[in-house]
């Protein structure tokens, strides 16, 4: 597969001239994982997670494959969740461990950063509590899908009701000590069940989008900010992307851990 720029669920805004088109084959495609690769000249593995998508029958697609490969850059593995069981499937993330470790032995990585918008944010959030990750970027997660956490959040109720046992109840309670976190959201009231979960931690950084709903993700693209916003997360410099967030967006920032 070809891979652009294009986001899941995002919405339209002005076209940019078109980006080079990266070779980023679809190594595995089954019920469980879908994964994608692409090979870069770097020693920095990005791993991204898919959002929900459009529907059930809406097969997975590869996100932010030119800002996360920094161009072709930066080595990727595209991992999405077909079953959309934010990582509650039996198993599930063990098999996306494997996938991480792996491409990590092949680039000699000597650092991992993790990239996810919704349903992939909320995953970018968690992995980090069973590999080793640099940093992490999540826009507008799902911090719990948990109906016992949230009883208030009416969203994604297709999936949430398929789920068998939820193994994975919060994102807070696996973003692991050593990763530097970056949470973007959005500050209307859609996402309130959301953010009332977020953690006050020393090394979790919130920003928050004024007039903003679940478009974290196409809003920044739109404006023309993903590259540097994933630049400034990868390399944990949470000065730098609350001062670029707040003089583009207006956007107001909480934590700022380095």
């Amino acid at each position: 597969m070809s891979g652009g720029e294009g986001l899941n669920s995002a919405g339209g805004g002005a076209e940019a001239p078109a980006p080079l088109r990266l070779d980023i084959p679809l190594l595995r495609k089954d019920r469980r994982l879908w994964v994608w690769w692409h090979r870069g000249q770097s020693r920095r593995l990005v791993v991204v997670f898919s959002s929900v998508g459009h529907g059930p029958k809406t097969p997975p697609v590869l996100e932010f494959a030119q800002s996360a490969t920094a161009g072709g850059r930066d080595s990727a593995v595209f991992i999405a969740d077909p079953q959309r069981s934010w990582l509650n499937a039996p198993e599930l993330i063990e098999e996306i461990v494997e996938v991480i470790e792996a491409a990590r032995d092949e680039i000699g990585a000597d650092e991992t950063v993790t990239l996810g918008y919704s349903m992939g944010g909320f995953a970018a959030l968690v992995i980090g509590g069973f590999v080793p990750v640099h940093a992490a970027l999540a826009f507008s997660p799902q911090m719990s899908i948990d109906p016992e956490l949230v009883p208030d959040e009416g969203r994604w109720m297709r999936y949430r009701s398929r789920i068998g046992a939820i193994r994975i109840r919060s994102a807070a309670d696996h973003m692991a000590a050593g990763t530097v976190h970056h949470i973007i959201m959005g500050s209307s009231r859609l996402e309130k069940p959301q953010r009332r979960l977020l953690p006050q931690a020393a090394n979790a950084n919130l920003y928050f989008l004024p007039k903003t709903q679940h478009d974290t993700a196409p809003r920044i693209k739109q404006a023309g900010l993903l590259p540097a916003v994933l630049d400034h997360a990868f390399s944990r410099r949470s000065d730098a992307l609350a001062a670029l967030l707040l003089q583009t967006l207006n956007a107001r920032s909480q934590g700022l851990a380095a």
